[in-house]
């Protein structure tokens, strides 16, 4: 794991992604308490925990699929709950299960996300390159794998030059060389300045990706594995 001081309150210009005091809970439990934590450009912060433990809510929380209960999301000082869609572009976002419309072909499926987000351009070839995607454009979303849909999410996730990645498992059903070549490209795009955060169960994958772990257990955060 790399090193990086974990002591970031000093820095003058606000953080890349701030959380203040972020709480959620739900009608049987508090899921999350009073979580803070700041990421700096260039920086991994990977996301870990047991199943249940609020990974997934404090990600969605993050995407603005979610909102808390209390405290404040700050994307380059800014509150993205004020601006929806100053924060989709700056933000991508793999959920932990696929949110695609089965009817489509991936083709079609890619058209539709590039239309919602004003994004003229197609997909860049970097990218269809990166996730295999050529072969795939004309199967309908419904006959592909749970690995190959994930690779159609990833790569949505990753165009339109976002400076915000949060990545929640997104190597689970990926072939090895995939996961290879994704990680290889987020180590880039992090010595480029970009930010990401990363939950996963692999710890290869922490320790090759992330500066700093926040783990998660019974609604508070703690640094460290």
């Amino acid at each position: 794991m790399r090193n990086t001081s974990e002591d970031l309150t000093s820095a003058v210009e606000p953080a890349v992604l701030e959380l203040r005091e972020i709480s959620k809970g739900y009608s049987c439990r508090q899921v999350l308490s009073l979580v803070n934590l700041r990421v700096e450009a260039g920086e991994c912060l990977g996301i870990t925990g047991a199943n249940g433990s609020g990974k997934s809510t404090l990600l969605r929380m993050i995407a603005r699929e979610q909102r808390p209960d209390s405290g404040r999301i700050l994307l380059r000082g800014k509150d993205i709950l004020e601006d929806r869609l100053y924060t989709r572009n700056r933000m991508g976002y793999v959920p932990q299960d696929n949110a695609l419309a089965e009817e489509l072909t991936i083709g079609q499926q890619l058209e539709l996300w590039q239309a919602a987000r004003g994004v003229q351009e197609p997909l860049q070839a970097e990218l269809m390159e990166l996730m295999g995607l050529e072969p795939l454009l004309r199967c309908r979303v419904r006959e592909l794998s749970g690995g190959m849909q994930r690779r159609v999410s990833i790569a949505m996730a990753l165009a339109a030059g976002k400076e915000v990645l949060v990545m929640d498992e997104a190597t689970t059903g990926l072939d090895q060389a995939y996961c290879d070549a994704l990680l290889e490209w987020l180590a880039i795009f992090l010595r480029r300045g970009g930010c990401i955060l990363w939950c996963s169960h692999r710890r290869d994958e922490l320790d090759r990706l992330c500066n700093r772990c926040l783990c998660l257990r019974d609604g508070q955060a703690y640094w460290g594995l």
